[in-house]
């Protein structure tokens, strides 16, 4: 009689919702493989549209859409536009679809570089992080060490606000 054996449960990733100024700034540190081997990835239809508008001419819309077509990116579109976020936020944005569906989905945080979204975010007591938590992530989980860390978080710099660069240097330093 063969024994059965119990094989421990994988942990789940989590489920993440990408913005595209944050796909574009983590191709630019080259942690895009990075992002889909640990988080299960999202995207909204006008997210979807603005990163493949690229695909002829952008290296990152070239692996966006290659991702895409195996299956390890998925276009996700919410129910509705809440009312509440209209006024928030430009009715033709990708934000606004991404908040949406965030709203609908409480399972998922949301991947987001723009700094005027997050305010919108806190106020619906959404989850969310941006592409300097990437790095640091990356850095904790061991796929970078502290040094690359730090240049991409410099790289970062360029696009995000200093604050946020700041701080997520400052977890790096106590890690």
């Amino acid at each position: 009689m063969i024994e059965s054996v119990k094989i421990p449960n994988k942990v789940q990733k989590p489920k993440i919702i990408v913005n595209t100024s944050s796909w574009i700034n983590l191709f630019r540190v080259d942690l895009t493989d990075y992002l889909v081997e640990s988080f299960y990835i999202f995207v909204t239809p006008k997210v979807n549209k603005e990163i493949l508008e690229g695909k002829e001419f952008a290296e990152d819309a070239k692996i966006f859409e290659k991702l895409s077509n195996e299956g390890y990116i998925r276009v996700v579109i919410p129910k509705v536009i809440q009312e509440e976020i209209k006024h928030e936020i430009s009715i033709s944005s990708g934000e606004i679809e991404i908040i949406a569906y965030a709203m609908e989905k409480e399972d998922r945080m949301v991947l987001i570089d723009d700094s005027k979204v997050y305010q919108v975010m806190e106020r619906f007591n959404l989850k969310y992080i941006s592409s300097a938590n990437i790095v640091v992530d990356a850095y904790l989980t061991k796929r970078i060490n502290k040094d690359r860390a730090y240049r991409l978080l410099e790289v970062l710099r360029r696009v995000l606000k200093d604050e946020v660069i700041d701080k997520a240097k400052e977890v790096l330093k106590n890690a």
